[in-house]
C-alpha cells in the first residue's frame, strides 16, 4: 500500500468516530471495518442520510466513517457518449474518497467528505446481475449465471471513490471481482490513482472481465492537484507489476490540464510513458479534458475561488466549461502520437 495511504489509515485508526446504520450491524461486512478501528468511537444512527446530508466543516467530524445499507438503486446507466458503449453502467458501494485532488466532481457533489460504504454487497450484486439478465431478455428463459456471447456490457465501479484505496476496509476486490467472473462479455472498471494492488495480487486467479485503468499525469501536477496520491513513478510501478502477472490494463491520461507551459510538461510526460511502459500490453487507452457544467463551474469556484485551474477554462455556446480549442487540439496530436489507437473525448 502507498505509504501515504499507510499514514493517513494509522491517523484515521486513532481518532475515528464510526456512524453505524442499525440496518447495517448484522452484515459481515460492517464488523469487518469496526474489527479495523479498535479505539473508535462507534455511534449507531437511524439513517446514513441525518449524516451525511448535512453541512459538516468541523476537522474532527470528517475524519469519520459512514457504514450504511444501500436501499436505493445502485445501479444505473451510464450517459449516451460514456467510454466504451452504450450498453454500460455505473455502480456504488461506496462514495468519497481517501484522496484530494482539487479538480475532483466529490468536492463538491456532497455536502461533507466522509467516507460513506454500503455492507449490503449480496443486495448490490443481485441488482448487476438482474441487470445482466435485462440487457438480454431474449434468453431470460435459460440465462443463470451466464450471458450469451458476442455482446458486451459495461461496469464501472470507480466513480464514487477510489475503489482500490481503501480496498483494506472494503474487501471490494475480493468480492466483486470473483462475481463478475460468473458472466460471459460482462466486463468491470476499476479506476484508480492508488498503487494498493496487493488485494490484486492475492487473487487466486487472473481477472478476464476486471480491468484495472490508472489514471495518469505529469508528476508535477500530481503534487500541485492531487493531494495524497501515489506519485507517478509508484503508478508506473503498479501498472508494470499487473502487466507482468497478465491482468488487463488501460491507461486513463485525465484529466489533461491547460495549465502554463503545458506542451513541455505533458510531452516530457508522454516521453516517461512511452520509456517506462511498453504500451505493446496496455489494452486500451483513454485521454479527456477538465469540463464543468455552468452549474457545477459556479458551485466550485465559489468554494475554491483560489483554484487557479478554474480560470484556464472558458465557457463555451454549450455553457461547459472546458479548456480551449487550441488547447484541445494541442492534447489531441500529442496522445495520438503516443497511441494511435488513443480514445480521446475533448469536446463534450
Amino acid at each position: 500500500m502507498n505509504a501515504r495511504v499507510k499514514i493517513k489509515i494509522k491517523f484515521l485508526l486513532e481518532t475515528m468516530i464510526l456512524y453505524i446504520e442499525k440496518q447495517a450491524l448484522p452484515y459481515s461486512q460492517t464488523q469487518n471495518i469496526i474489527n479495523k478501528f479498535k479505539n473508535a468511537t462507534l455511534i449507531h444512527i437511524d439513517n446514513y442520510k441525518n449524516i451525511f446530508d448535512k453541512n459538516i466543516w468541523n476537522h474532527k467530524l470528517e475524519k469519520s466513517i459512514i457504514i450504511a445499507k444501500l436501499n436505493s438503486s445502485s445501479v444505473w446507466k451510464t450517459p449516451p457518449w460514456y467510454w466504451h458503449t452504450d450498453n454500460s453502467y455505473f455502480f456504488k458501494t461506496s462514495i468519497n474518497c481517501i484522496f484530494d485532488c482539487s479538480y475532483c466532481f466529490l468536492k463538491w457533489a456532497f455536502k461533507n467528505s466522509m467516507m460513506l460504504f454500503f455492507i449490503n454487497y449480496e443486495d448490490i450484486k443481485k441488482e448487476i446481475k438482474n441487470t445482466i439478465i435485462a440487457s438480454f431478455p431474449y434468453v431470460r428463459e435459460r440465462i443463470q449465471d451466464r450471458v450469451i456471447k458476442n455482446n458486451h456490457l459495461w461496469f464501472y465501479s470507480s466513480d464514487y471513490s477510489d475503489i482500490l484505496s481503501m480496498n483494506d476496509l472494503s474487501n471490494f476486490s475480493q468480492e466483486f471481482i470473483p462475481f463478475f467472473e460468473k458472466f460471459e462479455n460482462t466486463m468491470m472498471e476499476i479506476r484508480t490513482k492508488s498503487d494498493n494492488i496487493t488485494p490484486l495480487l492475492n487473487l487466486w486467479f487472473i481477472p478476464k472481465n476486471t480491468e484495472i485503468a490508472f489514471s495518469l499525469n505529469p508528476q508535477e501536477l500530481i503534487e500541485k492537484y492531487e493531494s495524497k496520491t501515489p506519485n507517478l513513478e509508484k503508478r508506473i510501478k503498479a501498472v508494470n507489476t499487473l502487466l507482468d502477472k497478465w491482468f488487463k490494463v488501460w491507461l486513463r491520461f485525465l484529466p489533461l490540464l491547460p495549465v502554463q507551459n503545458y506542451k513541455n510538461i505533458y510531452k516530457d510526460f508522454i516521453e516517461q510513458i512511452k520509456t517506462n511502459i511498453n504500451l505493446q500490453k496496455i489494452h486500451s487507452t483513454f485521454a479527456s479534458w477538465l469540463l464543468y457544467t455552468k452549474k457545477d463551474y459556479s458551485t466550485i469556484l465559489k468554494k475554491y475561488p483560489d483554484l487557479d485551474i478554474l480560470y484556464m477554462l472558458q465557457k463555451e455556446d454549450d455553457d461547459f466549461y472546458r479548456e480551449s480549442r487550441k488547447v484541445r487540439n494541442d492534447f489531441y496530436k500529442m496522445f495520438k502520437e503516443l497511441d494511435e489507437n488513443c480514445m480521446i473525448c475533448l469536446d463534450d
